[in-house]
């Protein structure tokens, strides 16, 4: 379950109170906690609680009255609920009205809780995570620990405490799995710095909070043993090994077994190198779990690099040397594939073919392309995980984030990936030129992959890609990346009958698909071929065991709300899409260029899903050439899709949504003179073709847009008045 908080996509414009309201506060790193001013606001009635709660989770984002019926009563709502929330709405209005602010404001059928000059715990707490990550980047261990500590001290003791809801316990173990990734990373890097002694009652009560995680027992093993405490460390172990035999008849991972072989051995590599400065460690800011060692290192512990050796002063340019890494580390940084993967079999096919040639002459670079919601990312990670054999070195993930209006610099990345590769913090270079060249040189003698996940553009994949041949990269994108020369591309189209039925069928258990098979095909249909749908159709109706698949038909088959049925949780296929029109700009960044945000939502509610280019010319107002440049543009961003040259389709979901955009952004009168436009278009086309086959009758009238209009370099303004009036 999505617990982001702050995010704007889907927030009304409006800012909550005036120059002199005090600020609020907002805590559910606890019981739920609401202050103003430092002054406590009472929130006392457990249905307004939940609902606060849900607000919080997804603020600044607009949540629908269905969405707060699902969080509040889940699959039993009650016949009032709808009643009941908007009362729990209103009474919330009244308590956060407080010295003139109004955060909580209604639009377009929901709510939407503005948080901007107001404080939320766990927005904060996850600001130092992010933060300590970025300080332990830049080689700062002190200042990451200190951010640590102060984000893990906004805990005021179980997250959403005392509340009762159906949303509550996915979303509190979410964030006490955040809260444990903070302690792991802590434990990292105070060790770093040689707090040991300090380190073991901290790590000490977390482990008793966590008795099984052994990520954690293999840091208080570690302080311990530093600490001198060779037996009490040992002890650890054998607590932790008695639990998990007890509990769930395991034995402790490997990781955790060759550790303490190292502290029976006394192994002085445990005590690591002696300390002039900042320690340099590949383990930051990883967790040792995300860390595998190619081969056993004896004595030393699997869940940290040894440290290296020491190096002679390196020269004043061009920066640290790749001899200075640590080549016994291979990163293994893949996320899990679903586990449900359905269809693509010739796609799949195409692109582990191309990830077994890795290691003939010449870089071999992958891009799976296609519109948001297609599956690029599902289908990438199938073939990597099934292609990680050939790659003995590892793998290297990172979610560029091209749908944000920040995505990933390419020098975080690179940071990122050199420290993974096992150079230290202190060593990468500050110059995104010089990080881009130790980078290919690490690589330069392995064998390893590279996923990149969702890039904006070709500039952002460019200094990511190495310079040798026997990796492999794959590139997933929303854009159809041109400018990459010479990679293998694998454009996704919709899913077919039979794809799309096996994905729905497989997510949903094939009996149940197969006891309604109308209902069934009626819902494919509603997806079009869509897998990020059919999943939340199948989700949905998984968590709903008792509504039938007719009964989400019958849903999705109102227009005016299959959006809204597409979503659940994080979830959402308008989301989803909104994530791609936010990117649409004027093709080259010309200002005078056609909008092409303005084109995408006319064809919208264009009368047909498939449309000519000139017809398209009509409905756009604009000439043959720039209707041709527009359209290849938002072909090129797969918002559009191209049959055949000259033809264009819209996928039926984005249509919809471009039709929502057109219906929010559009005036009505412009609205329907671009439908008459192209009406016209259509109808002098009709006579112009009635006049070639039929020489010889007579008119009906003349058409009031010739076919000409829109083929040469200029605009009709009339708007074919006068073939309507001859009616």
């Amino acid at each position: 379950m999505s617990t982001t908080v702050n995010r704007r996509a889907e927030c009304p414009d409006e800012r909550p109170g005036g120059a002199a309201a005090e600020v609020w506060q907002y805590g559910i790193l606890g019981a739920l906690e609401v202050r103003h001013g430092g002054r406590p606001a009472a929130v006392e009635r457990p249905r307004h609680r939940a609902v606060l709660t849900w607000l919080l989770l997804h603020a600044d984002r607009l949540v629908t009255t269905e969405q707060l019926v699902d969080a509040v009563w889940g699959e039993n709502p009650v016949a009032t609920a709808r009643g009941r929330v908007h009362a729990a709405v209103s009474e919330l209005r009244k308590t956060l009205r407080t010295g003139g602010s109004k955060p909580l404001v209604s639009r377009n059928g929901g709510y939407c809780l503005l948080t901007e000059g107001a404080t939320v715990d766990v927005v904060r707490f996850r600001q130092g995570v992010d933060g300590a990550r970025r300080l332990a980047c830049d080689g700062d261990p002190a200042g990451a620990a200190t951010a640590l500590r102060e984000g893990l001290g906004l805990w005021r003791g179980t997250a959403l405490a005392g509340l009762e809801a159906p949303f509550a316990g996915a979303t509190r173990a979410q964030l006490e799995e955040e809260r444990f990734a903070a302690q792991e990373l802590l434990a990292d890097l105070e060790l770093s710095l040689g707090r040991h002694q300090e380190l073991v009652p901290e790590l000490g009560a977390v482990l008793d909070r966590y008795p099984t995680r052994e990520g954690i027992a293999e840091r208080l093993v570690l302080a311990l043993y530093r600490s001198g405490r060779q037996t009490d460390a040992l002890a650890v172990v054998r607590r932790v090994r008695r639990r998990l035999g007890d509990e769930y008849g395991l034995d402790p991972g490997r990781s955790l077994g060759e550790l303490e072989s190292a502290v029976l051995r006394g192994d002085p590599a445990l005590l690591g190198a002696p300390r002039t400065g900042i320690r340099e460690t590949a383990a930051i800011p990883a967790g040792p779990s995300e860390r595998q060692p190619v081969g056993p290192s004896p004595g030393a512990g699997p869940s940290r690099a040894p440290e290296p050796s020491p190096a002679p002063d390196p020269p004043a340019a061009p920066g640290p040397s790749p001899h200075s890494v640590a080549p016994q580390f291979r990163p293994a940084q893949l996320p899990p594939a679903v586990s449900d993967f359905a269809g693509r079999c010739a796609e799949l096919g195409e692109l582990q073919d191309q990830l077994r040639q890795a290691g003939e002459p010449g870089l071999r670079v992958c891009a799976v392309t296609g519109p948001g919601g297609i599956g690029k990312t599902a289908l990438t990670l199938h073939a990597a995980h099934r292609s990680a054999g050939l790659f003995p070195d590892g793998q290297l993930h990172a979610d560029l984030r091209g749908g944000d209006r920040v995505p990933a610099p390419p020098t975080e990345v690179l940071a990122g990936f050199l420290r993974a590769l096992g150079v230290s913090a202190g060593a990468v270079p500050a110059a995104a030129e010089d990080r881009a060249a130790l980078y290919r040189s690490v690589l330069a003698h392995r064998r390893l992959l590279v996923v990149l996940d969702d890039a904006r553009d070709v500039a952002q994949i460019r200094p990511l890609l190495p310079g040798s041949g026997r990796c492999a990269v794959v590139v997933t994108s929303r854009s159809k990346l041109a400018g990459l020369v010479g990679a293998h591309r694998v454009d996704l189209e919709r899913l077919d009958d039979t794809e799309a039925h096996a994905l729905f069928a497989g997510a949903l258990g094939p009996r149940r698909a197969a006891a309604e098979p109308e209902a069934t095909a009626e819902v494919l249909a509603a997806c079009a071929g869509l897998p990020l749908a059919l999943r939340i159709v199948a989700a949905r109706l998984t968590v709903r065991r008792h509504w039938t698949v007719a009964a989400m038909s019958a849903r999705l088959g109102d227009h005016g709300r299959t959006l809204d049925e597409l979503h659940i949780d994080d979830l959402a296929v308008r989301t989803c899409f909104e994530t791609s029109y936010r990117r649409l700009a004027a093709p080259g960044g010309r200002r005078r260029a056609p909008d092409p945000a303005r084109a995408f939502r006319l064809l919208g509610i264009a009368p047909a899903s498939v449309i000519s280019r000139p017809a398209a010319a009509a409905l756009l107002d604009l000439s043959p050439r720039q209707a041709d440049e527009v359209l290849e543009h938002l072909v090129d961003s797969c918002l559009l899709e191209s049959p055949a040259p000259g033809h264009y389709r819209l996928h039926g979901l984005l249509r919809l949504f471009a039709a929502e955009r057109a219906a929010a952004e559009e005036s009505e009168a412009a609205r329907r003179a671009a439908v008459e436009r192209v009406t016209d278009w259509y109808l002098s086309s009709l006579v112009e073709a009635d006049a070639l086959h039929f020489p010889g009758r007579p008119s009906v009238a003349a058409p009031a847009v010739p076919l000409t209009a829109y083929r040469e370099d200029r605009r009709v303004t009339d708007g074919g008045a006068g073939l309507r009036a001859a009616g």
